[in-house]
């Protein structure tokens, strides 16, 4: 006796385990399943299939500085795979019919997306900055296209021209299931159960960054390639190639350098440089005495030009000189040796003299 009612514990133990677990998956899976999951189980239909979002980008190539927008439209390609009777109504039983109808109606609601937001995410964020990611383009039944959705963009004026990724990450919403529960006290009003569930696509984009111009302007060379702290008026000389397909025009090259150089004459006119052209430019530079030796300083030029098509362009590159001490600074022991040598002979010959003089004196006695 005691050993049957210790099965009928164990049995109870175990329905009871089962039914926590029913429960623990039902609030995993969200409000939805506060319905009786038997509902959908037992359901008239089967039907399988989903929302599937795509995405189009309006506008694939930017310019380097660019500050703009780029559009995206998600159109829902969603659709049924499959449909399958799982309870056919029972004939005689009117209320069953018009249940299983409603069923069917519900679930061709199945590819349809809710609540739907995009966010738009730059691989190299290094390369642009997106200033709003995410947006939201409401519900989206299948076949249908959302309006324009736009995320203001910029594009750093360093970035190197060239293909870049871009995830469209798109979340939302759909009915994964319906259920229609007949009634026989009130067969037009039967109990309506949905089960929805939440989805997410990545979207892989690519986004082509240009020149903002044809003309390619870099520097080739400079010389000196070294300066000594706390030299003036040195003659720094640079050679500006354009390695475009577009010509350059009415140039305008400013040098801007590190703090400890000093630029006399920071501007020089290029009046037109071909592609493949080169042209010298030419400024006078000072140097502060407290430069640290050794230090690759780093001076930029920045060009203001025209091409063929656009005025007003801009375009930078770098040059750098490394600083060394000067000829006191490097050799300041010779110097002391100099001057403590020149002051031993200034001694020497004083005395020399003192006893010249004495001597004479001496003699004149």
């Amino acid at each position: 006796m005691k050993f049957s009612s210790d099965r009928s514990m164990q049995k109870l133990s175990l329905v009871a385990c089962s039914l926590i677990a029913l429960f623990s998956v039902a609030i995993a899976q969200g409000p939805s399943t506060l319905n009786p999951p038997a509902y959908f189980s037992d359901d008239f239909y089967k039907v399988r299939g989903g929302p599937d979002l795509q995405v189009s980008l309006e506008r694939s190539s930017v310019y380097q500085g660019d500050k703009t927008s780029l559009f995206l439209t998600l159109a829902n390609r969603g659709n049924i795979s499959s449909f399958e009777i799982n309870n056919m109504p029972a004939a005689n039983r009117p209320e069953e019919v018009y249940a299983a109808q409603r069923e069917l109606e519900l679930e061709s609601q199945k590819p349809s997306a809710r609540d739907v937001s995009v966010r738009l995410v730059p691989l190299n964020s290094s390369s642009m900055e997106i200033k709003r990611e995410v947006a939201y383009a409401g519900s989206l039944r299948d076949g249908q296209a959302s309006s324009r959705l736009e995320f203001p963009i910029e594009i750093f004026e360093d970035t190197i021209s060239g293909d870049y990724a871009l995830n469209a990450i798109i979340n939302y919403t759909y009915q994964k299931d319906a259920a229609v529960v007949a009634n026989s006290d009130r067969p037009m009003n039967p109990d309506v159960y949905y089960w929805y569930d939440s989805a997410s696509q990545i979207v892989p984009l690519r986004l082509y960054v240009s020149r903002l111009s044809g003309a390619d302007l870099k520097t080739v060379g400079s010389s000196p390639s070294n300066l000594s702290a706390g030299s003036n008026n040195n003659v720094l000389r640079v050679v500006v190639e354009n390695r475009g397909h577009d010509l350059a025009k009415d140039i305008i090259a400013r040098l801007r350098p590190e703090a400890g150089i000093y630029v006399n004459m920071d501007e020089s006119p290029i009046p037109l440089l071909e592609p493949g052209q080169k042209a010298e430019l030419i400024y006078t530079i000072d140097v502060s005495k407290d430069a640290v030796p050794g230090k690759p300083y780093r001076l930029t030029l920045n060009f203001d030009f025209s091409d063929s098509y656009r005025k007003n362009l801009e375009d930078s590159d770098h040059i750098y000189v490394t600083i060394e001490t000067n000829f006191t600074q490097r050799y300041w022991w010779l110097v002391i040796i100099a001057v403590a040598a020149l002051a031993i002979i200034v001694i020497l010959l004083a005395k020399r003299r003192r006893r010249q003089g004495a001597g004479s004196i001496g003699n004149q006695l």
